[in-house]
């Protein structure tokens, strides 16, 4: 039997994060049960979504999920899982209808393995993004083979003591999950346009690099944007852990940040370098005289990252290729360039990237 405890520090290079931790245990899972407290909509999202768990369910793997309706999971929560419900026969959903005093509040996930072995995740991280990977949160994977006993009864008879309190998602739930509001840590400004003016989110120390990256046109396949390893392992922080993910903000020329992107990082066998998809570039044409598009990162902690697209013509466009084409680049290929804030700022001061107010929105 195998124990590791794990802390998820998001300042930290070689921190696990919880996110990862689960996609690491359901490759290798034929089902999987988990139990939180608590989850929201861009928490569930990507990760049902994710690859990793779409080939489980694929191959024949369960998913039942039970989440609590006590606080934070809101309707378009629910909304999102009766979606993903719908979508895939193996994903089973479910909400647990609290009718006590006690604070319906776990965080657990059981994995069943081929060849009868058992992984467990317990830990403090909830269903969200901040559970999931940008809180200081803690958790313990414990993994156990076939021969070794892993004493499952609690988990096994909640579940049947409870069965009159764990339901579908239907509209009484939808209705009492209406109630619940997320709670967001530190400034709160969802409701407010984003300003250009906000004072920027300092990153952890030892993060807050920025790449400048030339783009190809890739065959029109400038979306899957080509990286050398120098810069996937330095710059990126990925490993090639399958299940390690870079997590893309968009940030358009007018400072508004776009949805999260999950991104694996792909190895590609035909010309040996690696690929990140960059949703920002997806159904833009190419430039018709080939003047390459530039890619700015900027990393806000680990393997996180808002982005900038620029296309020739736009604001700063000229002054970072100058830039790119002026510093040393690692590795082979095309420049991309890894630089820092003082010299990103010295060329190009109202860079959206760094004046555009942070606010991830993080619950519990």
């Amino acid at each position: 039997m195998q124990l590791a405890v794990y802390m998820q520090d998001p300042t930290y290079t070689e921190t696990t994060y919880l996110y990862e931790a689960i996609l690491a245990a359901a490759r290798a899972a034929e089902s999987w049960r988990g139990y939180y407290a608590f989850a929201t909509r861009d928490g569930i999202d990507h990760l049902i979504e994710d690859d990793v768990i779409l080939e489980l369910m694929n191959r024949g793997g369960e998913i039942h999920l039970v989440v609590g309706l006590d606080a934070i999971t809101n309707r378009p929560t629910l909304e999102r899982l009766q979606e993903l419900d719908n979508q895939h026969p193996n994903f089973t959903p479910r909400v647990f209808w609290n009718q006590y005093r006690a604070l319906f509040h776990p965080k657990i996930s059981y994995f069943d393995l081929p060849d009868g072995g058992r992984i467990l995740i317990v830990g403090s991280g909830n269903l969200t993004p901040g559970g999931l990977r940008t809180n200081f949160e803690a958790y313990t994977v414990i993994t156990a083979d076939q021969a070794e006993d892993i004493d499952l009864t609690s988990f096994t008879e909640f579940a049947h003591r409870h069965a009159a309190h764990i339901g579908p998602i239907e509209d009484h739930a939808l209705e009492r999950a209406e109630a619940n509001k997320m709670r967001p840590i530190g400034r709160s400004t969802r409701s407010q346009p984003p300003s250009l003016t906000s004072v920027p989110s300092v990153p952890p120390p030892g993060f807050g690099q920025i790449l400048i990256a030339q783009v190809p046109k890739a065959g029109g396949r400038w979306a899957q944007l080509h990286l050398n390893a120098e810069v996937v392992q330095t710059f990126f922080k990925l490993r090639h852990d399958d299940s390690e993910r870079a997590y893309l903000t968009n940030v358009l020329l007018d400072g508004s940040r776009q949805s999260i992107e999950v991104r694996p990082c792909v190895f590609s066998q035909s010309n040996r370098n690696y690929r990140i998809e960059i949703g920002g570039a997806k159904g833009l044409q190419y430039p018709s005289d080939n003047r390459r598009p530039l890619i700015v990162f900027y990393e806000r902690q680990l393997r996180t990252f808002d982005y900038l697209l620029l296309m020739p013509g736009d604001d700063g466009h000229s002054r970072l290729l100058e830039l790119s084409n002026t510093l040393p680049s690692p590795g082979r290929g095309l420049p991309r360039v890894v630089t820092d804030i003082p010299t990103l700022s010295n060329a190009w001061p109202q860079c959206p990237l760094l004046l555009v107010d942070v606010d991830d929105h993080q619950v519990l």
